[in-house]
């Protein structure tokens, strides 16, 4: 589960803007909580660690509050400098670990809400990510719509949910896009996104279950959120 950011800042002023890394290996607990850090090869600085961490602490338990309270109550973040993506959580053994690209926040130093997406995944734990019954589309969207909800500061970072529908986005491009769909739905059909994500997570998700919440079909749906969009409204 990768995410994809456009905030561009030299990895020279990163470099200079802040103290040297260190190796972390910590261990916090908070909220019913614990988080170990990971950074082995002291690959980020302590200021970019520290807000990392209080980002975690920020958002995760809430998200876990609110959607699924029998989330993991114990969290893994690895520093892996041998990792070319930005950051993802994995599967199995590894379902409760944020792994994260630290050469992505040597280049985005702000974008430590990158955490708040990655976190909802764990939240999340559907079964068969990418199948019919978890749309990875639909995936994303939801941890994108999470970041909307319980980031710590996405302006910094050059981050936010698209204002306005461009002709090249649909309802499964999933990411920002799909995420502000659901921010909007959410505001016209509360309770939705709880719903798509407890079906999500129990496997029994369909198409269908647009209709039943909302009284239109999706492909509706959207059309609907377009025409609110190009008529200057917003969520």
């Amino acid at each position: 589960m990768r995410l994809r950011r456009c905030l561009i800042v030299p990895a020279v002023a990163a470099v200079l803007a802040f103290p040297a890394a260190h190796a972390a290996d910590i261990t916090q607990t908070r909220d019913g909580v614990t988080l170990t850090y990971q950074d082995p090869s002291g690959s980020t600085n302590a200021e970019v660690r520290d807000r990392i961490i209080a980002t975690f602490f920020s958002a995760y338990p809430r998200e876990r509050a609110d959607f699924h309270p029998a989330a993991p109550s114990s969290v893994h973040i690895v520093m892996d400098p041998s990792y070319d993506g930005v950051a993802y959580v994995g599967e199995k053994e590894k379902a409760a670990t944020i792994t994260i690209n630290p050469r992505w926040l040597e280049k985005h130093p702000n974008d430590t809400d990158l955490v708040t997406h990655e976190a909802m995944h764990i939240v999340q734990g559907y079964p068969g990510y990418a199948s019919e019954q978890a749309p990875s589309w639909l995936v994303e969207g939801i941890a994108d719509y999470a970041r909307d909800v319980y980031g710590v500061d996405n302006a910094a970072g050059g981050w936010a949910l698209p204002a306005q529908v461009k002709a090249e986005h649909k309802v499964d491009t999933g990411y920002r896009v799909t995420g502000a769909f659901l921010k909007w739905s959410e505001a016209e059909h509360p309770g939705l996104v709880e719903a798509l994500d407890g079906a999500l997570r129990k496997g029994s998700y369909t198409p269908a279950l647009w209709k039943q919440r909302t009284g239109n079909d999706l492909a509706a749906l959207w059309e609907a959120y377009v025409a609110q969009r190009a008529g200057g409204k917003q969520a």
